[in-house]
């Protein structure tokens, strides 16, 4: 008693490894990336100067990725979230390629209380406009001399 399979859904044995290693691979890859997610951008709109405390900040934000004392009474909290390009997300190898850019939360505690939160970004090709405007480059020309002398 076997069961008939049509010609047209028949794998040979070789394909068939290939077919269900590449399956397995992908179902393992996609249970590697389970990094938590931040949303800066939106946290922040939560804070407001002088009247958000540490703890509310800690609540919203999580632990910051640096803190520096700047006086006795004064700290800044860093947060920051790498902005990935869809190939730096691909399990495996995503760390070979550079990230398009940064988002950057800085919060200012006196005391207790916030003092102030600053949001910023960068993107890697900011600054490219530099090589676009080559254009724009004005030579030096040799200026005439000055004969009357």
């Amino acid at each position: 008693m076997f069961l008939h399979v049509p010609a047209a859904l028949r794998v040979s044995p070789p394909r068939l490894a290939v077919l269900l290693t590449s399956a397995l691979l992908l179902v393992a890859m996609a249970g590697c990336y389970n990094q938590p997610v931040r949303h800066l951008a939106g946290d922040i709109i939560q804070i407001k100067a002088g009247v958000t405390t540490r703890e509310e900040v800690k609540a919203i934000m999580g632990e910051p990725d640096s803190i520096r004392k700047v006086s006795a009474t004064v700290e800044e909290w860093t947060y920051q979230e790498v902005d990935k390009s869809m190939w730096q997300k691909t399990p495996v190898v995503g760390d070979a390629f550079s990230a398009k850019g940064f988002t950057t939360v800085t919060v200012i505690l006196e005391g207790n209380i916030v003092a102030a939160a600053r949001y910023g970004t960068y993107v890697k090709d900011e600054l490219a406009w530099k090589e676009d405007c080559k254009w724009q480059k004005v030579e030096d020309k040799p200026q005439p001399k000055d004969s009357s002398k």
